[in-house]
């Protein structure tokens, strides 16, 4: 049965293309029909592939905007009486298209300090490039598992998510935990051939049955590095927060 998983596996990116052949597909259906693991996975991917359809008619639409905003200041141009308000627009376009790429407004949120490095800080101001953010986005996947469980221990936490654990409720210090609140934002992923860093911004609040709060803690910027696995896989290796 895992050969079988490690099979389906490798074949689900062309089964979700559908560019497989009929007795494929056919055999691949009925494994992830009666396999929990494979099934998530197909899952995963097309939740990702959605993303990646919106991201791109997002990022079409914005391409159309700004196409038509240049074609107004052009004529805004041709006349003086517009000048002023054509330069005025394109000053605009250009500080959100910065900010959206260099949000510097985030070292607010870090803080100046110590704690992180010139270096680490500045990683958090660029987001990084597309296919970073998207190769990275496993490790998300991973750590909201993590978030989301209140069901295991904390040597069962460590052993499924690794570092990642320290965002789960463990049973053994939070065994009235009913569920958990949380978000989870990715705010730039720099990756390299065999190792990179990322940076997470998150809130999180276990509640108890009661609907109390058992813990929490809010709007916390993290430094995640990853290295990547024998399998080829990216890993948590090192979370700095600051204190």
């Amino acid at each position: 049965m895992k050969h079988e998983c490690s099979v389906v596996r490798d074949l689900l990116p062309l089964y979700v293309e559908q560019m497989v052949s009929e007795e494929t597909g056919a055999f691949i259906k009925e494994h992830l029909a009666n396999c929990a693991a494979c099934a998530a996975e197909l899952d995963g991917m097309k939740a990702e592939a959605a993303v990646e359809k919106v991201g791109g008619e997002i990022q079409n639409d914005l391409e159309k905007e700004v196409r038509k905003s240049l074609q107004a200041i052009r004529k805004k141009f041709r006349k003086k009486a517009s000048r002023v308000a054509a330069v005025a627009a394109a000053i605009v376009v250009a500080i959100c298209v910065l900010l959206h790429i260099f949000p510097v407004y985030r070292l607010a949120e870090i803080g100046l300090n110590d704690y992180y490095t010139a270096e680490q800080m500045a990683k958090a101001i660029y987001i990084g490039s597309v296919s970073d953010r998207r190769e990275v986005q496993a490790v998300l996947r991973l750590a909201d598992k993590a978030f989301h469980d209140t069901r295991h221990t904390r040597a069962e936490n460590e052993a499924a998510y690794g570092l990642l654990a320290r965002y789960a409720s463990h049973t053994d210090s939070y065994g009235e935990v009913a569920f958990c609140d949380y978000s989870l934002e990715l705010w730039s992923a720099h990756l390299e051939e065999d190792e990179g860093w990322i940076w997470v911004y998150y809130s999180a609040e276990a509640f108890r049955h009661d609907g109390s709060t058992a813990h929490g803690s809010w709007r916390i910027p993290s430094l995640w590095r990853v290295e990547k696995s024998d399998s080829g896989e990216w890993v948590v290796v090192q979370i700095r927060e600051h204190p």
